[in-house]
């Protein structure tokens, strides 16, 4: 789990994402861990998200293109003061604590 700063929010969870495979997760939390964001790779270019926080929203079958908008609009509902975010990357098949 690393520290980032927030103004890569949209694009580090997507890079790091295209690298691994299907059934990869990546979870972004506050600094708190009160609230998160977790990223579900389905396929190739095919994402599931779950927003926990504020609010409890799933979001499927969301393609690469729309995943940064969708990241922009999750940042200021979850993240509206943060400075910086924790990302935790769970590769397929390795057991995670979060879903």
């Amino acid at each position: 789990m690393s520290l980032i700063d927030i103004k890569h929010f949209c694009r580090m969870p997507a890079e790091k994402l295209h690298k691994l495979e299907a059934g990869s997760r990546v979870a972004l939390l506050t600094y708190k861990k009160d609230r998160k964001v977790i990223i579900v790779k389905r396929e190739a270019q095919l994402y599931d998200v779950h927003q926990e926080g504020f609010e409890t929203r799933t979001y499927t079958d969301i393609d690469s293109a729309h995943l940064a908008k969708l990241l922009k609009q999750l940042q200021r509902i979850e993240f509206p003061r943060s400075h910086k975010f924790f990302l935790e990357i769970m590769p397929a098949g390795k057991p995670g604590k979060s879903r």
